[in-house]
């Protein structure tokens, strides 16, 4: 029988924060898989250190903060090693990042079109028509049913979970192989975190997604995800 191999593989890391002279460990052995296909949920309380870790894992991490022990693997490769080029093809090409206040990541008076043109300007998709052809299938992706419509609206003009989800179809135009959600559903009320969560799992299911949520809310993620990986602080308890 053929052993899969996991698509990104976090082994016993550790961040570090140092401040001048003074360095302080706040998080450590952290370990968890990620295979290809599906849903792993990250929980654990506030300040536990999840979005760190998310950070980590496509090396945005603050300054002040690096990860001073272990390997995070993606496809056998280990991207501590990266160089900022590199990185970046990574966060472009195959691990893309939706944070928790990406809400605010929207122009408000740009039209959502030039918006997610832009998003998409290194891929060479051939005609204007071509283009918008792929926009449209995005947006319903992401379940509208007039893409046209929301493709020539402001931000301004949609509501928090509307652009919530064109926010999730421009991360999709890149297609990356692993979304990590961090705290997607935050800023949304109850009815609307609902939906992202299914859609989350509509996309992990009609795509072949391999999506790391990540969440403070351990009774809702427990309905969509795959597995759960509770993080507590400082560390992972399996």
């Amino acid at each position: 029988m053929q052993v899969r191999s996991p698509l990104l593989k976090v082994e016993h890391i550790e961040i570090t924060y140092k401040h001048r002279q003074q360095k302080k460990v706040i998080i450590q052995d952290v370990s968890f898989t990620l295979y290809q296909g599906e849903m792993v949920a990250l929980t654990g309380k506030s300040g536990a250190g999840k979005s760190i870790v998310s950070h980590a894992l496509v090396g945005l991490l603050d300054k002040g903060l690096s990860v001073t022990k272990g390997q995070i693997l993606f496809e056998g490769q280990n991207i501590l090693q990266f160089n900022e080029k590199q990185l970046e093809k990574l966060r472009r090409d195959h691990i893309t990042l939706m944070i928790q206040h990406s809400l605010n990541g929207l122009d408000p008076i740009r039209l959502v079109k030039k918006q997610m043109l832009e998003t998409i300007r290194h891929r060479s998709l051939g005609s204007k028509k071509n283009r918008e052809q792929f926009l449209h299938y995005w947006l319903a992706e992401v379940g509208f049913h007039e893409p046209d419509e929301i493709l020539h609206s402001y931000p301004f003009e949609l509501s928090g979970g509307m652009r919530q989800r064109v926010l999730l179809a421009m991360i999709l135009s890149l297609q990356p192989k692993i979304l990590i959600a961090d705290e997607p559903t935050t800023a949304l009320d109850a009815v609307n975190r609902e939906r992202v969560l299914r859609l989350l799992k509509h996309l992990q299911r009609n795509l072949g997604l391999t999506v790391l949520l990540i969440s403070h809310d351990d009774h809702s993620v427990k309905k969509y995800a795959d597995r759960v990986v509770q993080m507590n602080e400082g560390g992972l308890l399996l």
